[in-house]
């Protein structure tokens, strides 16, 4: 939906997915704007050649999300979706979005939200506590530390309750996954994942 407000079908534009994961993104985000130039960088090489074949009309490349270096400028958005709490060092991550995105350009960004109801209701049986997420963060705590390093804030909010499982129950469960369908997120600081969108401004680099 952020990237609908801002570009039309016929656009041509360029994105890059950090974590590809099987490329479902990239190939969903070519169905809505095919004139769009797709990028994808994926650590795991088997996740990289299900990507591969899954969305061959995108250069996707083996890589490291805190130290990738592609043409410096040269995207209007950056997506990535539950990556940067795998990260030891999650700034890192951020400075080389910042060097790859355009002035204006998007950042959208979804990770684990450690002020989540599901983290309060779960405590230590919360699915979010696993051993490879080693940069796990509230709501507030992401959205101070993107701003931090440089980008204005368009949307900030989170998810619904996946993270509780009566939630993903019937009949709480339609609940749950009709609002997922409808709303994708909500503007407050409570659900499952922290959903944002910032912006780089100018061209300070």
């Amino acid at each position: 939906n952020a990237i609908r407000r801002v570009f039309s079908r016929n656009d041509n534009f360029s994105v890059l997915e950090i974590g590809t994961g099987s490329g479902f993104f990239l190939l969903s985000i070519h169905d809505v704007f095919p004139h769009a130039r797709l990028t994808g960088i994926e650590y795991d090489q088997r996740l990289l050649e299900t990507t591969q074949n899954r969305a061959p009309f995108a250069e996707c490349v083996q890589g490291n999300a805190e130290v990738f270096d592609l043409a410096p400028r040269s995207f209007d958005v950056i997506v990535s979706f539950q990556v940067i709490e795998h990260l030891y060092d999650p700034e890192a991550m951020l400075l080389r979005v910042k060097q790859h995105l355009k002035p204006g350009g998007l950042l959208i960004i979804t990770t684990p939200n450690l002020s989540g109801l599901g983290a309060r209701i779960m405590g230590a049986r919360w699915h979010g506590y696993r051993d490879d997420h080693v940069s796990l963060k509230g709501a507030s705590e992401w959205s101070e530390l993107i701003q931090r390093m440089g980008f204005r804030k368009k949307y900030i909010g989170s998810t619904f309750f996946s993270g509780i499982p009566i939630f993903n129950m019937l009949p709480l469960g339609i609940i749950n996954w009709t609002l997922l369908v409808l709303f994708r997120s909500a503007p407050w600081h409570l659900g499952e994942s922290f959903v944002g969108i910032f912006k780089k401004d100018g061209d300070s680099e």
